[in-house]
């Protein structure tokens, strides 16, 4: 029997999918979990295969489920996307925008960004995703999300949109007998223990390493920027962050630029070959005025 190509009732695979279980697609839907397990079941029947395993750690697609979910991805973000552009025809702007970010946009730019984007835009709803540069990345090439902010060192072919620049400084304990010089020189890294952050890593850090040719000593190596900043602070080593992420948190510590100084470029990434969807192109337009508006 061949679907009916409901995309209310794919919306629901697609959230089990990625929540992991149907008690969080139901509350994520606003279902109960007997209506989500009679979606899925009605879902199965439709299709004629399994769509979901169940077990005791949760629910994970099948074989048939997982080469189901792109496309499936496809046709709800259709839907979607034709729902906004009917409403922008009428004068609204509606739809949903999923968006990705690192670490430090997270902390210092999402809440002003997004409550500007509220007030202006109050039926786009933002759903927001922190997360390391290649999770960024991938999530926005499948996706499951509809733009992200990225560094200019993305290593996937993305559609990048320019949106400032930011200094890569050196950060050591505070007495530290290299705080003396103006600025720090690349090769001194090599002296010292490195503490890997969590932010750049491979990406922008990585850059000035194989820029300057240099090969760190690696002693801590962490997926979280303010832990590292804490181990500079207790003396445990040196480290390299983006100035957005020092910002009222470099006190106990002594900052200094590079020599040669680096900067990273942030924008904003989407799918390369694909337009976006009205809302998604809003906020985007949105979140340019507001960096604008930072500097």
């Amino acid at each position: 029997m061949r679907s009916t190509l409901n995309p209310a009732k794919y919306s629901v695979l697609l959230a089990v999918a990625e929540r992991g279980s149907l008690t969080a697609a139901a509350e994520k839907l606003g279902y109960t979990q007997s209506g989500i397990s009679h979606i899925i079941a009605d879902l199965e029947a439709e299709c004629g295969f399994p769509l979901i395993s169940r077990g005791k750690s949760g629910s994970t697609l099948t074989r048939e489920g997982e080469r189901l979910i792109e496309p499936v991805r496809g046709l709800i973000r259709a839907g979607e996307k034709l729902a906004s552009a009917i409403d922008e025809i009428n004068g609204l702007r509606t739809g949903v925008v999923r968006v990705g970010m690192f670490s430090s946009v997270a902390v210092h730019w999402a809440p002003a960004l997004t409550e500007g984007f509220a007030e202006r835009f109050p039926n786009i709803t933002l759903e927001l995703f922190s997360g390391l540069y290649g999770e960024i990345e991938e999530k926005v090439l499948s996706g499951e999300l509809d733009c992200g902010f990225l560094t200019k060192q993305t290593k996937r072919d993305l559609a990048f949109r320019e949106l400032t620049r930011d200094r890569l400084l050196a950060v050591l304990p505070v007495g530290h007998e290299a705080t003396s010089l103006p600025r720090l020189p690349a090769s001194y890294i090599e002296k010292e223990a490195f503490i890997i952050p969590g932010e750049g890593t491979g990406y922008d850090i990585g850059g000035i390493f194989r820029s300057c040719r240099v090969s760190p000593r690696v002693k801590y190596a962490l997926s979280d920027d303010y832990a590292a900043l804490a181990m500079v602070e207790r003396g445990l080593g040196i480290t390299i962050l983006p100035e957005l992420i020092l910002e009222g948190r470099s006190e106990n510590v002594c900052v200094m630029e590079l020599d040669p100084p680096f900067r990273r470029t942030i924008g904003m990434v989407s799918r390369p070959g694909r337009e976006s969807s009205p809302a998604a192109k809003a906020f985007m337009e949105f979140a340019e005025e507001f960096v604008k508006g930072l500097k």
